[in-house]
């Protein structure tokens, strides 16, 4: 019989006798004087392995007693062990069972609601515990004894328990801008004792094995737009890594443009900017002394240099993108040129004479193409916009005595036109007076003359053949005509202004006609007697209105 199964069914038999009765063990007999009783072994004997009984025959009569033995032989009952518990962890939970059998062929698994591989006969399966045992935290498996002959089955239990597994968690996934794409990595894990990050080109900060490190994307994912990083769980144990992933996009970072480099003049300098952006909600003006119109925050705004920017020549301004979100700001620089402004100087003022009015005028410009004249009701050769134009006054500048010109810049590009004033004055002009023609006598013919100048300083006699005394210079001077003039009859004098300063000179006609002289004849001689001396003369005159005689005593 089995150990564990060690109730005998005695099966004892005799002859002649009546009966028997049953000896011999420690055990307990279901009946000693019956033949067939039920004997269970002591426990001694179990552990002995052995028990004899013996079978005395009773009802014997005249005879003696007969005994005989029946030797009970006890082998161990099968051993099974399921093998030691142990801790695994859910997510690495296939148990590698370990059970023992001795005392029977072979043993069974049993108790929980997996799978065994390759089944539950073989004692050194292994069991993939189903969800609900991993949540519930444990499994008990039975491994019972098969193949226990007389033997009733042995089983031993094992309980498993299942620690919780690693988690990790990237944290949620995040919008990076392009421009700003350093993200502050938020990981976090439980069971496990680090966590590592994988799955991008770009750099950790201070290194991947930090939960919150800093990650900088590489160019390439930022180009992309997008980088899938792993956050892995690290110091297991026993444990499988857990994984989690995040995700971070990168929108385009803002663009700032403050549009084109623009010239312009100094008399002339309001910029209106150009500025646009990107992304971004606004933009706003800086860099500059001078002053936005209506404000900085107005990307099409009016910039009005400072002076000290005019006098530069530049200004740099910077448009600052704002409103950028996530996206740091970025700037745009627009650099002014400030060119000059025309300079226009149309000469200095001067006083001309005025029958010396045509000006030579003396304009410059710089910092535009040319110049034009106006302003005046007289006339411009070569015409009004040569610069050093003759500006011939009308008759009403010179009577009026002054004149004002006007020089303007002409091609002036992006500044404003300049002009520059010039006046002129017209002084009187000399005049000459020869004095009232005359007449005078052929015989009696120097003339006494009787001119005079204004403004000039003087004048001088010219015209004549004859002679001026003291000379032609003075303007009271005496003339004696030559025998041609007073032949001729006439002679014309002009008297010409000197000491003109700027004037031209003035000159002035007199016209002296000579008359014939007059003629006496005092008739032919005569001779008469002394006594008859009367003589009648026969005087005659021309020219002259009478005669006178004289000579004779």
């Amino acid at each position: 019989v089995c150990a564990n199964n060690a109730e005998v069914s005695l099966n004892g038999s005799v002859t002649i006798a009546t009966g028997g009765t049953w000896s011999g063990g420690a055990g307990v007999f279901s009946d000693i004087n019956i033949l067939n009783p039920t004997y269970t072994p002591s426990a001694a004997e179990i552990a002995a392995g052995t028990v004899t009984l013996t079978l005395t025959t009773t009802g014997n009569g005249t005879c003696n007693p007969t005994t005989d033995d029946v030797v009970i032989t006890i082998t161990p009952a099968p051993v099974v062990d399921a093998g030691i518990a142990d801790v695994f962890c859910s997510n690495n939970a296939d148990i590698a069972l370990s059970g023992s059998v001795t005392g029977a062929t072979g043993g069974t698994w049993s108790g929980g609601s997996g799978t065994f591989t390759p089944d539950a006969n073989d004692l050194n399966a292994v069991y993939t515990p189903s969800a609900g045992e991993i949540t519930a935290g444990s499994v008990t498996l039975i491994l019972t004894s098969t193949g226990n002959g007389n033997c009733v089955p042995v089983n031993d239990n094992v309980t498993y328990t299942f620690s919780p597994a690693p988690t990790a968690d990237a944290g949620t996934d995040q919008v990076a801008c392009a421009n700003n794409a350093e993200i502050n990595l938020s990981g976090s894990v439980t069971v496990a004792t680090g966590g590592a990050w994988s799955g991008g080109t770009g750099t950790f900060a201070p290194n991947a094995n930090t939960l919150n490190a800093v990650y900088t994307p590489s160019a390439a994912e930022i180009t992309a737009g997008t980088v899938t990083l792993t956050l892995t769980t690290t110091g297991n144990g026993d444990c499988l890594p857990e994984s989690d992933d995040v995700v971070i996009t990168f929108t385009p970072s803002p663009t700032a443009n403050a549009g084109i480099d623009p010239i312009v003049c100094a008399n002339n300098s309001n910029i209106n900017l150009n500025g646009s952006v990107t992304v971004a909600t606004g933009g706003s003006w800086s860099g500059g002394t001078g002053t936005f119109n209506p404000d900085a925050n107005t990307l099409n705004a009016v910039y009005t240099p400072s002076a000290a920017e005019i006098a530069a020549g530049t200004a740099t301004l910077t448009l600052t993108t704002t409103g950028n979100g996530t996206c740091n700001p970025v700037t745009d620089e627009v650099v002014i040129t400030i060119t000059p402004a025309p300079v226009v100087d149309a000469g200095a003022g001067e006083e001309l004479c005025s029958n010396n009015a045509d000006i030579s005028l003396g304009g410059s410009v710089t910092g535009a193409t040319g110049g034009t004249w106006s302003g005046g009701s007289g006339t411009f050769t070569p015409d009004a916009n040569d610069l050093n134009a003759v500006y011939t006054p009308s008759a009403g500048e010179i009577a009026n005595g002054t004149l004002t010109l006007t020089l303007t810049s002409t091609g002036n590009g992006t500044c404003l036109a300049v002009t520059d004033n010039v006046t002129y004055t017209f002084s009187p002009s000399p005049t000459a007076d020869a004095g009232a023609d005359q007449v005078a006598c052929s015989n009696n013919s120097d003339i006494s003359l009787n001119g005079s100048v204004t403004v000039a300083t003087g004048g001088s006699w010219s015209g004549g053949t004859g002679t001026f005394a003291p000379n032609a210079n003075t303007l009271n001077a005496v003339y004696t005509p030559s025998a041609a003039e007073i032949t001729a009859g006439t002679v014309t004098l002009t008297l010409t202004t000197t000491g003109n300063d700027d004037c031209l000179p003035a000159s002035d006609n007199i016209v002296i006609n000579f008359t014939p002289s007059p003629t006496a004849s005092a008739g032919s001689d005569q001779t008469v007697c002394a006594n008859n001396a009367e003589v009648s003369l026969n005087g005659s005159v021309t020219i002259a209105t009478g005669g006178t005689w004289s000579g004779g005593a």
